[in-house]
């Protein structure tokens, strides 16, 4: 069932009944969630004890003046139980005033344990989700029959091959012209007029609680509007079916009925917005971003857990919103794993520049992901250091980076802490702590020293770390710029360019988020010798064709 902004949502529910005590009153059946009661309670500052019945055994949930303080069950005790008790799916529970005392064994605030429960619940029931969905499909979804992954693969082929057709004419005429910008696209640089209206957000997640914890965070943004809340993909497709104004979707991965992979699929297809999926980074759900991301996703973002600092949570994911709100999904490029092909011997022959006379730096955010795989990262890392630099969550880091390995051949490295980058290499950062450089010329490597300072935006990574190395390695230094939503200010571009660094941009038509790109673009009839243009696949020759200024 759609929730739409304004309208309220009926559930399936666990049902409940009071205790009477020996007291006259109501007697009744009420239908309720049990995360939605304990929300209640707590968020009206009440004093509540909640004992559940279910096949899975007993419990009991302790509320004194809004807070949990306590919850048990036959074997255990504290938080171990709560979560216990918030996996059970069937049952009872009975309500009374809490008059009896306990110690209290739970000490975190109520709206974290709620969220971390249902991060909880999500992974608990991936298996079952997708028995669910397959068994829906067979029986229900005869309008949906071009699941079957092969055709709906080739189908989702012909989309972006067809929404990027004039993209790709326009880039070989670029690429014809020896890379050179061609004049109609300097009108996009100029300043952008202000939004006139919020950006309006659909959220699709089969936790009601979540559902709602996400619209309270997207709409402290007034420049935010959540237009509705689909429970799984079948209901989200049904709504765009009739009203597609959506400018971004927030998309869960496991869900009953249609999950979250199957459903970007026919977004893509048949709306193609931008789709930022939410999801729990866990080891066993790292793969599945990887796919939804290979479908055309935007960006990922986690699922908060019990220690996250919510208003911090709620920061960074409006601006994710904004930000992929933005993405030219015309502009994605499908990625498919290719057959390895190993260097040929007369091409290794040419690696004989020294490692240090290049250092290049590869920098990508939204929008970016499937672009590290097109890079020729053997090629490229014989012929220098290869440094990246991609805005990813750190526990998907050394994930992504075996990923690539396996389908590059290359060795890559994630750079987590100080370390000596040399040729031969990639290494891949997420660069949240601020950092030193310095060139080992005996070494012939690139030494990093990343601090133990506190975390940086993206924004101010950007203007830390990129300028940084610029100062250090100056004509050496080569920066390609991938998708990425961020712009960097006018101050630090000069401070860049001052360095001598050469600045390759990725062709605005090759990527979703252009706002890199568009810092840099203005630069170009001014310093021509070193802002230029290029793909990833074609790297290496640009980076060669303009040697370091003299």
């Amino acid at each position: 069932m759609i929730e739409e902004a304004g309208r309220p949502q009926a559930d399936s529910m666990m049902s409940a009944r009071p205790i009477s005590g020996g007291t006259q009153g109501f007697t009744g059946t009420i239908n309720l969630h049990l995360n939605d009661l304990i929300q209640m309670v707590c968020l009206s500052r009440s004093d509540l004890t909640i004992r559940v019945k279910s096949t899975h055994g007993k419990g009991n949930i302790l509320v004194k003046e809004g807070e949990i303080q306590h919850a048990g069950t036959d074997s255990l005790t504290g938080e171990a139980a709560f979560f216990e008790i918030m996996r059970w799916r069937d049952g009872q529970f009975e309500m009374s005033v809490a008059h009896e005392f306990c110690a209290r064994s739970i000490h975190k605030p109520w709206e974290h344990l709620l969220l971390e429960a249902m991060r909880r619940r999500d992974e608990d029931t991936a298996e079952q989700h997708r028995a669910v969905m397959a068994e829906f499909e067979e029986s229900c979804l005869d309008d949906l029959q071009d699941d079957a992954s092969e055709d709906i693969d080739k189908e989702l082929d012909g989309v972006f091959d067809e929404l990027a057709k004039a993209s790709r004419e326009f880039t070989q005429d670029e690429l014809e012209a020896i890379e050179e910008s061609p004049e109609e696209e300097l009108p996009a640089f100029e300043q952008a007029p202000a939004q006139e209206r919020p950006v309006r957000v659909l959220i699709v997640d089969d936790s009601p609680f979540f559902s709602r914890q996400l619209k309270r965070m997207l709409e402290q943004d007034p420049n935010i509007q959540v237009v509705a809340t689909a429970r799984n993909g079948k209901e989200a497709l049904e709504f765009l079916d009739d009203k597609p104004q959506v400018d971004v979707i927030t998309l869960d991965v496991e869900m009953p009925i249609m999950q979250g992979d199957t459903a970007l699929k026919h977004i893509m297809i048949r709306h193609p917005i931008p789709v930022v999926t939410i999801s729990s980074l866990q080891s066993e759900s790292l793969l599945k971003i990887f796919e939804f991301l290979q479908a055309g996703a935007v960006d990922f973002f986690p699922k908060p857990g019990a220690a996250t600092n919510l208003t911090g949570y709620g920061e960074q994911l409006r601006d994710l919103v904004v930000k992929a709100s933005k993405a030219e999904i015309g502009h994605f490029k499908r990625w498919r794993r290719q057959r390895l092909e190993i260097q040929p011997a007369e091409d290794a022959k040419d690696n004989a520049a020294e490692p240090l006379d290049r250092i290049l730096v590869v920098v990508g955010a939204e929008g970016a992901y499937m672009d590290w795989f097109r890079l020729p990262l053997q090629r490229l890392c014989s012929r220098g250091i290869v440094l990246g630099l991609q805005k990813i969550a750190p526990p998907f880091l050394p994930r992504f980076c075996q990923l690539i390995e396996d389908a590059t051949g290359t060795s890559v490295n994630p750079l987590v802490q100080s370390a000596n980058l040399g040729a031969g290499s990639f290494f891949l950062a997420n660069p949240c702590r601020s950092v030193k450089f310095a060139l080992d010329q005996d070494e012939m490597a690139l030494v990093v020293s990343i601090q133990h300072s506190r975390e940086m935006t993206w924004s101010q990574a950007l203007t830390h770390w990129i300028p940084t190395l610029a100062e250090v390695a100056g004509r050496r230094l080569s920066l390609f710029c991938l998708s990425a939503a961020t712009a960097i200010a006018p101050q630090w571009v000069n401070r860049i360019i001052e360095c001598g660094t050469q600045i390759i941009l990725s062709h605005r038509s090759n990527v979703m988020c252009a706002d890199l790109i568009d810092s840099f673009h203005p630069y170009e009839l001014l310093f021509p010798k070193q802002v230029t243009w290029g793909t990833p696949e074609g790297l290496l020759e640009v980076w060669l064709k303009n040697a370091p200024l003299s």
